[in-house]
Parts: C-alpha cells; sequence; structure tokens
C-alpha cells in the first residue's frame, strides 16, 4: 500500500493527519502570487488523455530533463521499479511470453532514447512521448499494489503497449515543451545534493518502499499534473508531502533486497512544496514555519513524526 493510499484509506492515518493546524498561509510561491490565486493554464489537459499515465510519463521526463541541465547522469540503467514492474507482468498470467519479450525490448529501447536526451540529444517530441508513456505503463503496473488490483489491469493488453494512446501523446507533449523556467526552479547549486526518486529509511519500507520525486539542495518537491493548483481532497497533497518530510528524517537505506542494506544519514530537508507542471508553478512550505505553527497548535512537529513512525510499524510492519 502507497503513502498515498494509506493517508485516503487508514482512518488511523486520516486522525493523526487531522491533527496538523491549517497551514496554507505558510505556502509560498516562486511566482509571487499566493496559492489560491488564480493563474492561466499553460497546458490543459487534451480530452481523451489518462492523467494518471500522463503524470508518470511526465515525471520520467522531468528527471531526465533535471539530469540534463544539471549535466549529470545517474540513471543509465533501466529502474529496479521498471524491472521490478515486468516481472510482476510476467506473473499476472495476462501477458503471454512472447507478450513480455516485446515489453522488455520495448522498455530496454525506452530507457536508451531517455538516456539519450539526458546526454543532451534532442529528441522528437512524439518519439520520446511514446517512449516515457511505455515506460509510465509498465510502472502502473508495479503501483498496483495487490494481486486484485492487478488482475484489474488486465485491460492493458499489450496491443495498448504497441499502439500508445494519442492523446496521451499530444498531452505529454504539451507538458514537455513547458521549459523556459525549469534552469530556474531545478538548477542544482551542488549536484551532490540532488537525488531523483529519493528512497528513504526503515519507515517508507513499511509503506510499500515509498520514494519521492526530487530533492534538491534542501527542497523535497513532489511532482503535480493536476488541472488545477491545489492541496488535493481533504489535504491529502499537503499530507502526502508531510510524509514524505518524515520518511526524510530518518537515516536512509541504501541498496536492494538482492544485495541487503546499509544505512547512510539522513536528507537534510529544509522545504517541502509542489511542481504544478500545467501551471509552470513550484510552491513550498519552509520547515522552520511549519515546525513553529505546530508548536503554537500544541502538537510539536516531532511528536507528529514519532507518532507516524510508531503508528506504521504498528500496522504496516510485516505486513506490506
Amino acid at each position: 500500500m502507497s503513502l498515498k493510499r494509506v493517508i485516503k484509506t487508514d482512518q488511523d492515518f486520516k486522525r493523526l493527519f487531522n491533527k496538523i493546524p491549517d497551514v496554507t498561509n505558510l505556502i509560498k510561491c516562486e511566482d509571487n502570487k499566493n496559492f489560491f490565486e488564480s493563474r492561466k493554464i499553460a497546458a490543459p489537459p487534451i480530452t481523451g488523455s489518462n492523467p494518471q499515465d500522463v503524470g508518470t510519463a511526465y515525471d520520467f521526463w522531468l528527471r531526465a530533463h533535471i539530469q540534463r541541465i544539471n549535466n549529470i547522469s545517474v540513471e543509465n540503467n533501466i529502474s529496479d521499479i521498471i524491472n521490478y514492474g515486468v516481472r510482476l507482468m510476467e506473473s499476472s498470467n495476462v501477458y503471454t511470453d512472447n507478450h513480455i519479450e516485446v515489453i522488455k525490448k520495448g522498455a530496454a529501447k525506452a530507457w536508451g532514447i531517455r538516456n539519450e536526451y539526458i546526454l543532451g540529444k534532442d529528441i522528437e517530441d512524439e518519439r520520446f512521448a511514446k517512449a516515457l508513456l511505455f515506460l509510465a505503463y509498465i510502472e502502473d503496473f508495479y503501483r498496483s499494489g495487490s494481486r486484485e488490483m492487478r488482475r484489474k489491469k488486465q485491460d492493458r493488453t499489450i496491443e495498448s503497449f504497441i499502439n500508445i494512446n494519442k492523446d496521451n501523446v499530444q498531452d505529454l507533449a504539451n507538458l514537455m515543451n513547458l521549459k523556459d523556467e525549469l534552469n530556474n526552479h531545478f538548477k542544482a547549486q551542488d549536484v551532490n545534493n540532488l537525488f531523483l526518486n529519493p528512497t528513504f529509511g526503515e519507515t517508507a519500507r513499511y509503506i510499500n518502499g515509498a520514494d519521492g520525486d526530487l530533492i534538491i539542495d534542501d527542497f523535497l518537491i513532489d511532482f503535480k499534473t493536476d488541472k488545477r493548483i491545489s492541496l488535493g481532497v481533504n489535504n491529502q497533497y499537503l499530507y502526502q508531502i508531510i510524509g514524505y518530510y518524515i520518511f526524510s528524517t530518518e537515516d536512509r537505506l541504501v541498496g536492494n533486497h538482492v544485495i541487503g542494506y546499509e544505512e547512510d544519514d539522513p536528507y537534510d530537508v529544509n522545504r517541502i512544496g509542489f511542481y504544478f507542471a500545467r501551471y509552470g508553478c513550484l510552491t513550498y512550505v519552509e520547515i522552520e514555519d511549519l515546525k513553529k505553527a505546530m508548536e503554537d497548535s500544541g502538537y510539536p512537529l516531532r511528536q507528529l513524526i514519532n507518532d507516524f513512525k510508531d503508528l506504521a510499524e504498528d500496522k504496516y510492519n510485516g505486513v506490506i
């Protein structure tokens, strides 16, 4: 179960996050507008596109673009998530052996196209968008979770991999073309403090190995491709990014289940926020401001961190 789903469905976690006071007044925006102020959408969603697929594919693109503008390449090999997604597909009984071979070859080709872009090659929009959506479809299978949910993915036919939805392609291409502000937002002061898809420590492992989108310098950012700027239904986006911050305070576990894990220092995070891609809008909350607001409310941030970790261990250690 993902952190997003835990926050949405677990009543104990809902009660925990409901103790957080209203902190909307703490949200700052790089465009100097109020968070809730009306803005013109630069890339409206395309009718017929799938928001989840496009959002996941955009994550693949933005992480690639961030590497490109920072002159680094840290995702050379196909990610564990994609490899594991393919393995889940193999065990799902939805796809034939021939289908799996098509998907494996397609994933390798798509990853190679992405690497070419990271290294500075210009890729034609449609070709690049199709490659990223191919990877997104596999990640969607990985993120599905339970066997019951995976069985529901039978509508993700092999044809959907071969003939990528044209509306998804156009929607993603429109988002990819909003590049003007990205250098300002995502050029790291120190590339040693740039972490793509950051993984966390022991508590995150209880929540299905939860990982974030980006930590750049001291800023933990979640990417959003929503058609509106918001904190999500019942503040779920806000609670999710606070949950990632809680994960970031623990020693990291570096490695994987095959080679084992070693502990590393926690991330140094002083800001949390969102990048709303359709608006080119970067928003954030200073952790010191959040600490003060929660201290003033009578429920300190440190107490939330401890309660969250205890609850995650009690409910999900050994379960997920």
